[in-house]
């Protein structure tokens, strides 16, 4: 990175210190109206969930968090606490004060461990998130119907990508970990036992299949790695988990499979690329070296 570069990082930074946290808080109500496309809706989400909607964005913050944005900072929690003013729910201020304890706890540690820990929480809380709208679909258009939780499982696949870096030991582990705690909260909600299970399945199945496929790929330049490990689990963790959990159900026609299948795995394709494009942080990208992130 040249200099240049890295002024122009520090001086984005009390920017997005500024704007991370009430942003947070707003997208809390995107998610409750999300979920409103669901067969149950709820009327408001559980702390739970807005707790972990929070933690998705710990690691954007501890990268924000320098001395030069601790007053950027503070103005930030002061616009988040004013959003309820708005008309916005105050039980939302769940969700950046998540954010805040899991940033702020990041930005103490040392930072391979941050790094490592960062992308780890990311993958984790995505596929907890899942839990709350695997069951709320989105219309676009006559054809295309969006289940809402790909859009947060989608992000997982380029996070898990990132924590190669810290060795196979380290990625098996996150996967196993968010598995096992996905069957904790769906156990917590009530969640019927086969889409417990099924969820489980798709997770270690799709996920071990990225692994392997990345740590052959792992002498390729980074995004051949990416995308080429998500061509091939992005359909797998689609087809095992839209087949075995809604199969036999009355809407789930022929039609209707193919349209989730197909919606879910482009979804999961561009999530994946943009993620790899802008939630992995500049300053990621040159501490993993040009050679490494893009390739020679």
């Amino acid at each position: 990175m040249t200099s240049s570069d890295t002024a122009a990082l520090r001086r984005s930074d009390p920017v997005r210190a500024l704007l991370l946290l009430p942003a947070v808080f707003a997208g809390a109500s995107l998610l409750l109206w999300m979920a409103g496309f669901g067969s149950s809706p709820p009327e408001r989400l559980p702390y739970a969930a807005l707790a972990f909607f929070g933690a998705l964005f710990g690691d954007a913050l501890a990268h924000s968090l320098r001395r030069e944005t601790r007053l950027a900072l503070v103005v930030g929690i002061v616009a988040t606490v004013a959003l309820p003013l708005a008309g916005l729910p105050l039980r939302h201020l769940a969700a950046p004060l998540a954010t805040l304890i899991l940033g702020s706890a990041l930005a103490a540690l040392p930072e391979r461990l941050r790094q490592m820990l960062g992308a780890m929480s990311v993958y984790v809380t995505a596929t907890l998130l899942a839990n709350y709208t695997f069951d709320a679909f989105l219309p676009l258009g006559p054809w295309l119907l969006v289940n809402v939780g790909t859009l947060f499982f989608g992000v997982t696949f380029t996070q898990r990508d990132r924590v190669h870096r810290f060795g196979r030991r380290a990625v098996y582990a996150m996967i196993l970990a968010a598995a096992a705690l996905n069957v904790a909260v769906a156990l917590s909600l009530a969640t019927p036992l086969r889409y417990v299970a099924v969820s489980f399945l798709a997770i270690i199945v799709s996920e071990a299949a990225d692994t392997e496929v990345y740590q052959r790929l792992i002498k390729r330049r980074w995004l051949v790695r990416v995308l080429s490990s998500n061509a091939v689990s992005a359909p797998i963790d689609t087809i095992l988990f839209t087949v075995l959990a809604f199969a036999g159900a009355p809407f789930a026609t022929a039609t209707w499979m193919v349209q989730v299948i197909s919606t879910d795995v482009l979804v999961k394709y561009a999530s994946g690329f943009v993620t790899a494009l802008t939630l992995l942080s500049s300053r990621t990208r040159a501490q993993l070296g040009p050679a490494d992130a893009w390739g020679r």
